[in-house]
């Protein structure tokens, strides 16, 4: 009799687990009901609810970034000033070489961002300093940099247009965001190295014991992390059409609150793409319906504060419910 309450106690505690899993996309649906019914005429516009996706692009592209460094045990603190200091490098190029194939120009800030990852890598996979100590040194790199590369920004008319306008069309950009991320998703599902990033952020002395070189895992880890900033700050710069000397500033906090809310997890070893993305859009659809109550941006921040802290206690509560689902206790008949 004891057995059957506990394996009906379990069955509830999986679905249970099932719903928290998926809280970012409930809280989607609940943020979205309640907006649309305040709102009717703005939130039930399909041009409005495409126009929000598009808008979240950029963002998505930070908060993947910052997904993988968690799953791998990690985080980076300077997610924001690589999107800024990418963007503006990739953008002074453009300017000095007039005659740059225009193709070509697109793969420039990914190439400038990835090799900002690959310096954090370098300190945290290779010479294993604290990531917080590591990312948080170059955030003030990266910061001070962007002054000296072009302390006013750069804007639209010393830019190509077809680089421009990868980031201006809104078709374009949502199908190279979908691609992207289901690339991700196959990568982390079904690819060794995606196995060995949620191994060694789960365990990394069992991860060691099976002969994955952890210092190698971060250093990609990080590299892939930069890349994806990178393709934001390409995004970034055709949404705003130009280059702002401040693009990409705070979107390191939205970024670990998009994570967060998406459920990945803060220990690593845990989490989806597919799931921050949905954090992605939770934050976009809170963002749209804000901005429609003419609500100030100071709320609107503490409004993430208020996300991030319930995300992260529903994720311990989740943890909890894990655990007792993967070792059950069966005391006696």
């Amino acid at each position: 009799m004891n057995r059957r309450l506990k394996l009906r106690k379990i069955s509830k505690d999986t679905i249970l687990l099932y719903v928290f899993e998926e809280i970012s996309l409930i809280l989607i649906l609940i943020f979205f009901g309640i907006f649309a019914y305040l709102r009717p005429k703005g939130m039930l516009n399909i041009n409005t609810i495409i126009f929000t996706i598009y808008s979240a692009v950029p963002l998505g592209f930070i908060v993947l970034a910052e997904s993988i460094a968690l799953f791998s045990g990690n985080f980076d603190l300077s997610v924001d000033q690589i999107t800024g200091f990418s963007a503006l490098a990739a953008g002074r190029l453009l300017m000095f070489f007039k005659g740059f194939p225009p193709v070509l120009s697109v793969f420039l800030p990914v190439i400038f961002g990835a090799g900002c990852g690959s310096l954090n890598g370098l300190l945290v996979g290779g010479l294993r300093l604290n990531p917080f100590i590591a990312t948080l040194g170059n955030l003030m790199f990266f910061k001070g940099m962007k002054l000296v590369i072009s302390p006013s920004g750069i804007w639209a008319d010393s830019l190509p247009p077809f680089y421009l306008s990868i980031g201006q069309s809104i078709p374009a950009t949502i199908i190279i965001f979908g691609i992207i991320l289901i690339f991700l998703w196959f990568i982390f599902r079904y690819v060794r190295f995606g196995v060995n990033i949620y191994a060694v952020g789960g365990n990394p002395q069992s991860a060691h014991m099976l002969g994955i070189n952890i210092g190698r895992t971060y250093f990609y880890v990080y590299v892939l992390d930069g890349a994806l900033c990178g393709l934001a700050s390409l995004f970034y710069t055709g949404y705003v059409s130009a280059i702002p000397v401040n693009l990409g500033e705070g979107t390191m906090i939205l970024a670990f609150a998009g994570a967060v809310i998406g459920g990945v997890s803060l220990r690593g070893g845990t989490g989806s793409v597919i799931n921050a993305f949905w954090g992605v859009l939770l934050l976009g659809f809170i963002e749209a319906g804000l901005a429609m109550f003419a609500v100030s941006s100071e709320v609107r921040l503490a409004s993430y504060g208020i996300l991030v802290v319930t995300a992260i206690i529903i994720a311990r509560f989740k943890d909890s419910l894990r655990n007792r689902i993967l070792k059950p206790k069966f005391t006696g008949e």
